[in-house]
C-alpha cells in the first residue's frame, strides 16, 4: 500500500493556525493544502510567502457574507476523498507517535513531506493544545465521528453539513479563488455552540474535531464575476468566531484593518471535506448575516 502520489516531493500547503498571545509555537490541522484549528489567535501561512498581505487574505469581516457583496475567497482545493474506516478496521491499525515507523512501513508513503504530515497528524490528535473551555478530539472512523461530535456537543440530536458540492480538484489548484458575487448565506443554526471537523492529511481519513464557541457556521452561495471561472457557481461552508478577545494582537488581520482583539467576529471559510455540527432543531435562516 502507497500513500501519495508517485512524483510528490512535499505537498504544497497554505496554513491557518492559531496561537495564544504568548505562545511562540503555533498550532495548525492539515486539511488538504490547508490547515486550520481555531483558537486565540491566528494567522494564515502560505509555503510561497509570509507577507501579512497574503496571511490576512483567508480571514473576512461578517458582513462580507451580505447578499451582493463581492468576496475573493480562500478555499484549500480538496484533490482526493480519503476512506472513512469502518471502526473495526481503524482500531485494527496502529495510530500513535510510537508507532510512526510501523504505520510508515505499512503505508510507505511516496516524500519525506508525507511522513512529517503523519507524524504531526500523530501528535496533534494525542496532544491537542485546546483553549480555556474548548474541547477536542479526533476520529478514526465513521462510528467514532458520530460519537465524538456528540458528545462534544451534548446531544445525540445533531445535524451535520458539509461542502459536499464543492469539486475536487487538481494538485497545485491555488486557495486564494477570483472575485465571487455573494447570492445567499444562510446560518446553519441559531445556536453559536458548533463543532467543526478538520480533515487531517493521513493516509485514510482522520477528523479534528472541536468546540471554539460562541461561533456562527453559514452556507454560503457565491457566483463568480469573472468569464470563464471554475467553477462558475459554488456553495461553501464559512465560519465566523463571534468572540476574537483571546487572539493575538499581533494577527495580521487585525493589523491590516486596524482593529483589535475583540472589535469584531472574524470568519473564514471551510474545506470541502471539513463537517459542521450543529444542534437538530434549531434551524438558521436565510438572513441572519448580523454585524
Amino acid at each position: 500500500m502507497t500513500y501519495g502520489s508517485k512524483d510528490e516531493v512535499d505537498p504544497d500547503k497554505a496554513t491557518m493556525s492559531y496561537s495564544s498571545e504568548h505562545e511562540n509555537d503555533l498550532k495548525t490541522v492539515s486539511t488538504g493544502h490547508m490547515a486550520h484549528i481555531e483558537g486565540k489567535a491566528i494567522h494564515h501561512v502560505d509555503s510561497h510567502s509570509h507577507k501579512n498581505e497574503r496571511h490576512a487574505d483567508v480571514f473576512f469581516f461578517r458582513d462580507m457574507l451580505r447578499p451582493g457583496s463581492m468576496i475573493t475567497p480562500t478555499i484549500p482545493p480538496t484533490n482526493s476523498l480519503p476512506t472513512l474506516l469502518p471502526r473495526h478496521v481503524a482500531d485494527s491499525l496502529p495510530f500513535s507517535a510510537k508507532r510512526l515507523w510501523d504505520i510508515v512501513a505499512m503505508f510507505a508513503p511516496r516524500s519525506l513531506g508525507m511522513i512529517r504530515d503523519i507524524r504531526w497528524t500523530l501528535d496533534t490528535c494525542e496532544h491537542p493544545r485546546t483553549l480555556p473551555g474548548e474541547k477536542a478530539g479526533c476520529s478514526t472512523s465513521l462510528e467514532s465521528l458520530g460519537e465524538l461530535t456528540t458528545s462534544l456537543l451534548g446531544t445525540s440530536n445533531v445535524r451535520a453539513f458539509s461542502a459536499a458540492n464543492l469539486p475536487v480538484e487538481a494538485p497545485g489548484t491555488l486557495a486564494l479563488r477570483g472575485r465571487y458575487n455573494v447570492t445567499a448565506a444562510r446560518r446553519l443554526s441559531k445556536s453559536s455552540e458548533i463543532v467543526t471537523c478538520h480533515d487531517l492529511k493521513y493516509p485514510y481519513a482522520v477528523y479534528y474535531c472541536h468546540t471554539s464557541n460562541p461561533t456562527a457556521a453559514y452556507a454560503v452561495t457565491m457566483e463568480s464575476m469573472e468569464r470563464g471561472a471554475a467553477p462558475a457557481t459554488m456553495e461553501a461552508l464559512a465560519v465566523c468566531h463571534l468572540d476574537t478577545s483571546q487572539w493575538s494582537l499581533k494577527h495580521p488581520f487585525f493589523a491590516l484593518h486596524n482593529v483589535k482583539p475583540g472589535d469584531v467576529a472574524v470568519c473564514h471559510f471551510l474545506t470541502k471535506l471539513s463537517v459542521v455540527w450543529v444542534q437538530a432543531g434549531e434551524p438558521g435562516n436565510a438572513h441572519a448575516v448580523a454585524r
